[in-house]
């Protein structure tokens, strides 16, 4: 069983809004006054715990804030920046012909399609290949957009004293933690999950004192430690899990991520055509190319009865949230309300304060999820 220390975590009815839980992000800025309202999947300063449960203790409110609803999208792998506004595109936005390095064992959604067949809409999205996709912030983009007015994806911002929609992670005040990592050891990380959109993550770490930046991050990935990997659950139950690691074809080279081990079966029909699709872009959602049965664009069946035995990896228990592990049945009660993990503490850097940087590359649509927490480092 893992021994985690104690997370809040927001657990909302819709089905890739993602926080990291502990340690406390700096995005959690307005955690003292903002909760989550599971009937409107937002967050607002009249919804102090709405929705909330601390997973240790049910019942309890939820003390993460807007932690995640900051996030960069329109941000596709070998594209120089974000658009901010193509989220739910699926196409090489700029034309630049990066074409996905994920090995196929990793890949979270649409499995059943063929790597760079007109079927696999998804191989220009950040998860495609981990950690080249651009990002508006390394540490998130409150709401998603620049822009002081909110735009959709379940990312309405609320604006309150301590940050404003559109305000940059890398901007946000320090929040200490109090958690030492020590050198050479390991270290535990929560998060959770809000929206799911496929993909995976990475942890990283980049000197206090210096200018956040994308680039610091990538000079110091943190790998995982494999037998220490789980879920937890809204009874505040831990499963240990056996997780998807891949170091190949990410970025940077040999950096180590994990796929996101809750599967993506709630995305919805992902094939109706949104707003912003073109139907003559060929692996666009909208083009009349695009699979119409239950197991071309999700992971797993839409319609209750439907036949999905060719979909790979499907995993589904009743009465829990479907997971995307190869283990044991899980025993915890209640949906899954985080994810927890280990990292190994590079023995080479020097004591001092750090910022630890969470990135959450989606599969399904073109966006990457940031948070950036206080940690120190002691011998």
């Amino acid at each position: 069983m893992l021994r985690f220390i104690a997370a809040s975590a927001c657990v909302a009815s819709a089905a890739a809004h993602g926080s990291m839980v502990t340690p406390i992000s700096r995005n959690a800025v307005d955690h003292a006054e903002v909760g989550c309202d599971r009937s409107t999947d937002s967050c607002s300063a009249k919804a102090v715990g709405n929705g909330c449960v601390n997973v240790t203790h049910p019942g309890q409110p939820c003390h993460n804030g807007q932690a995640d609803f900051w996030y960069s999208q329109g941000c596709f792998i070998g594209c120089p920046t974000c658009d901010h506004l193509s989220g739910r595109r699926q196409t090489d936005l700029c034309g630049l012909g990066k074409k996905a390095t994920l090995p196929d064992y990793a890949r979270s959604t649409n499995r059943n399609a063929t790597r760079f067949s007109d079927l696999d809409i998804y191989q220009h999205n950040p998860w495609s290949a981990p950690g080249s996709a651009p990002v508006a912030d390394p540490c998130g983009l409150a709401g998603g957009s620049p822009w002081a007015w909110n735009r959709g994806e379940a990312g309405n911002y609320v604006n309150t004293t301590h940050a404003v929609h559109g305000q940059k992670g890398s901007t946000l005040p320090r929040m200490p933690t109090g958690v030492q990592w020590k050198i050479g050891g390991e270290a535990e990380v929560t998060w959770q999950v809000r929206n799911n959109h496929g993909g995976g993550y990475s942890y990283r770490l980049c000197p206090a004192d210096v200018l956040l930046s994308e680039e610091c991050f990538q000079d110091h990935p943190l790998d995982f430690v494999a037998n220490r990997s789980g879920l937890l659950f809204a009874d505040g139950s831990h499963q240990l899990i056996q997780p998807v690691h891949v170091n190949v074809g990410t970025e940077p080279s040999g950096s180590t991520w994990a796929r996101i081990p809750v599967a993506p079966t709630k995305l919805g029909p992902m094939c109706i055509a949104g707003p912003n699709d073109d139907p003559n872009a060929p692996h666009s959602c909208a083009a009349k190319n695009n699979p119409k049965d239950d197991c071309g664009c999700t992971q797993c069946p839409q319609t209750p009865g439907s036949d999905c035995s060719r979909c790979s990896n499907c995993y589904t228990t009743p009465g829990f949230a479907p997971y995307m592990h190869e283990g044991q049945p899980v025993s915890g009660v209640g949906p899954v309300v985080g994810i927890e993990d280990a990292v190994r503490v590079p023995a080479d850097l020097a004591p001092g304060k750090y910022v630890l940087g969470f990135r959450y590359d989606c599969e399904a649509t073109a966006q990457v999820w940031s948070n950036c927490a206080d940690i120190e480092l002691i011998q």
